[in-house]
């Protein structure tokens, strides 16, 4: 079964993390079932929450740098969230992998190019809160929404060149007669420095950036709330809510590889220590259903974008044909009026 990178195999110039041998096959059972059930939830959550994350800011609101933000961010969620299936499939098949070599490249490669993408994009919004904070002047002479689209190309350019060494050796193996698997085949040189610069550009900076960006904030807006403490509070709980979400849901996954990492060679890594690793990735996919709802769903104008549109479907729904659209030219007129999303 799939639970993660590692394998250890030989002659010694080769190095993947460990994977659980047949001798405790009975010991798979749970994991499988737990990793099943996890990945489930984040499909049935990840995939319509950001749907709608996609369906309001990129056709409901008006186009700002923030909707941009926010969209590719929804967007990188949501392919992670749909590509989930596919892993899906080895674990009820005795971790058999039937998409052939290709997709074994791209699926591997595509889960840490959607993660590298999506913590690139919260950088980004953080550092972009930030600025509209303590540089707003400059913020409203310079940023224009064709600048945010080049950030978020950017992004997406940044976050394929950190996930070329997973495209490279990311291979589909022969673990049998007719079973085939699919596996990350570090070198022994390689495997350190692959593992360290994941940790550092795709948790450890990511992470500083985030939680600074996000006092920063606070901070500021604190000083300037002193007649509401109500608009203080709820400011202080975003920012806990969303450096929490990053540090627990990624964290996991990096302590998890640096403990199979220190597994002396030519050893094999324990079911529990396998289990963790499941339950580290798949808190890491969860992070894909979480931000939505604190990127985004917090948001008063996405909040109000969304009610105005489900209105105007059911409205919609409900006219009769020759009456659809002047209510459909209401809303085009009321959402190219739109206010940009509160950073915040």
């Amino acid at each position: 079964m799939d639970y993660g990178d590692y394998n250890y195999t030989f002659p010694d110039d080769n190095y993947t993390f460990p994977d659980i041998i047949e001798s405790v096959t009975p010991e798979i059972q749970p994991i499988q079932i737990v990793a099943l059930v996890m990945y489930s939830l984040v499909v049935l959550l990840g995939v319509p929450g950001n749907a709608v994350v996609v369906w309001v800011t990129g056709f409901c609101m008006s186009r700002s740098v923030t909707s941009l933000w926010f969209l590719n961010l929804a967007l990188a969620d949501l392919l992670c969230c749909l590509s989930i299936p596919l892993l899906m499939v080895p674990l009820v098949h005795d971790d058999h992998w039937h998409f052939g070599p290709l997709a074994c490249r791209l699926i591997r490669g595509l889960f840490y190019l959607v993660m590298y993408c999506s913590i690139l994009q919260l950088v980004v919004i953080s550092v972009d809160r930030l600025l509209l904070v303590i540089r707003p002047i400059w913020c409203q002479n310079h940023r224009r929404p064709k600048q945010g689209a080049y950030g978020c190309v950017a992004v997406w350019v940044l976050a394929l060149i950190g996930s070329i060494p997973q495209f490279v050796y990311a291979k589909q193996i022969v673990a049998g007669d007719e079973k085939r698997e699919c596996r990350m085949e570090y070198t022994v040189d390689s495997a350190w420095p692959v593992s360290a610069f994941r940790f550092l550009i795709g948790f450890i900076i990511p992470f500083l950036v985030i939680l600074v960006c996000h006092l920063v904030v606070f901070s500021n807006t604190q000083r300037r709330m002193t007649r509401s403490r109500t608009g203080s509070k709820k400011t202080l709980r975003v920012v806990i809510s969303v450096v929490l979400s990053f540090f627990l849901c990624w964290i996991p996954l990096h302590i998890v590889d640096f403990l199979i990492l220190t597994t002396p060679r030519g050893t094999y890594v324990s079911p529990k220590l396998h289990l963790a690793h499941v339950i580290a990735l798949c808190l890491a996919y969860f992070n894909s259903c979480l931000n939505p709802l604190l990127y985004v769903c917090l948001g008063q104008s996405f909040k109000d974008s969304m009610n105005r549109s489900l209105r105007n479907i059911f409205r919609f729904m409900g006219e009769e044909p020759t009456t659809k659209k002047s209510i459909t030219n209401v809303d085009t007129k009321s959402t190219s009026n739109g206010k940009e999303m509160t950073t915040i």
